[in-house]
Formats: C-alpha cells, sequence, structure tokens
C-alpha cells in the first residue's frame, strides 16, 4: 500500500481521510471528532467492537443506536433509527488504493444508511481491508470479509464451511446487496475515513 497515494485518491475523490499508527490514536480522534450530544448510528463491525467505540460513546452521553447493544426483538426499531442519526459509524469489507469502497450485507440496513440518510458518515478500517484496485476489493469482500463473517453469524451457507464465496442461493446469505462508494453522496455533509495501521476486523 502507498499511503499517500491512498490518501491523495480519497481526498480527490470528497472523502476525509486520516492514518494513525495505532488504535488509540485512532480513538482519540474519533471521540474529539464527534461531538457529545449527537446521535450516532453504528453498523455491524467487528472493527468498530474491537476499538469499543460503540461503548465509549455512550458511556460518554451520546444516543448510541447500535443492534449489538438491544435485545433481538429490538434490532429492527435500532435500524431504523441509525438510519436516521446524526452520524453512522462503519467499517468497510474492502478499500481500493484507487478510492472506492465496498460492502455487502444481507439486510442492506448498513449499507442503506452508508448510501443515504446520514449526513456525516465515519469509516473505520484497519490497512488490512486495503487493496490495489476495484477488482481486488470485489474479491476481497466475497472471499476475505464475507465467509469469516457468515461463521461468526453461525450462518448455513457454503462460505462458512468452504472459506470461499460460492455465490450461493442460500437462505441464510449475507450477501444480498452490494454497494461501491465512489464518492460522497450529494446529500452527505462529511465522509470521514480513519485509516489504522493494524490489522483489524475480517
Amino acid at each position: 500500500m502507498n499511503r499517500q497515494n491512498l490518501l491523495n485518491n480519497l481526498t480527490k475523490r470528497g472523502f476525509k481521510p486520516f492514518f494513525f499508527d495505532n488504535r488509540t490514536e485512532a480513538t482519540d480522534f474519533i471521540l474529539n471528532l464527534i461531538p457529545p450530544k449527537a446521535s450516532v448510528g453504528i453498523g455491524g463491525s467487528m472493527t468498530v467492537k474491537d476499538l469499543g467505540v460503540d461503548k465509549l460513546l455512550y458511556e460518554r452521553g451520546n444516543s448510541v443506536y447500535s443492534h449489538s447493544l438491544v435485545a433481538p426483538e429490538q434490532k429492527e426499531k435500532v435500524y431504523q433509527l441509525a438510519g436516521s442519526a446524526d452520524w453512522y459509524i462503519s467499517s468497510t469489507n474492502a478499500l481500493s488504493e484507487e478510492g472506492d469502497f465496498v460492502n455487502i450485507d444481507g439486510s442492506a440496513n448498513r449499507i442503506s444508511a452508508l448510501a443515504f440518510g446520514v449526513k456525516n458518515i465515519l469509516y473505520i478500517l484497519g490497512a488490512n481491508k486495503i487493496t490495489p484496485d476495484l477488482a481486488g476489493a470485489i474479491d476481497r469482500a466475497r472471499n476475505v470479509s464475507a465467509p469469516p463473517n457468515a461463521k461468526r453469524l453461525n450462518k448455513n451457507t457454503p462460505c462458512a464451511t468452504s472459506g470461499q464465496c460460492c455465490m450461493c442461493d442460500s437462505d441464510d446469505c449475507i450477501c444480498n446487496v452490494t454497494l461501491i462508494s465512489h464518492h460522497p453522496t450529494r446529500y452527505q455533509e462529511n465522509v470521514y475515513v480513519v485509516i489504522i495501521n493494524e490489522t483489524l476486523g475480517y
């Protein structure tokens, strides 16, 4: 990965990228970036969970809408609240060095919020999710990110067993919708990208 090339490409496309050498610096930046009284939606993300950002925001008084913090019967309501919050935090399944974000969802609550509805978006990702180009990002999302996520969620899919995407038609498929984000949308005011020089998430 060429760090400066990636940052330049993201900036040219209208994103606001920041690179940190470790999670401590990144977490401090995130907590300073998001206003204490802002409502925050959070998509399902092992990266965000590993950093503990959702709990840190909640503990300091932010209204945090994360389905990982509520009972299963409350998830649908939280999806709706998260998609209309002041901020939305997500990782990404893959980011190309050219500046393309690739995300695959089963229910599409996450990519719906990333595409429309929230004016301030914050992507958080480890350097392990960066690929040279868009084709590599799509391949990573399908073959590196999706299989372990399917296994973690106890989904009955071929990839959960084989570790490779089979383009299945399983009822348990978590790859129902794919979003490729080339630029911030006209609706979005700020799309921040926090890249951490560590291996985080899938």
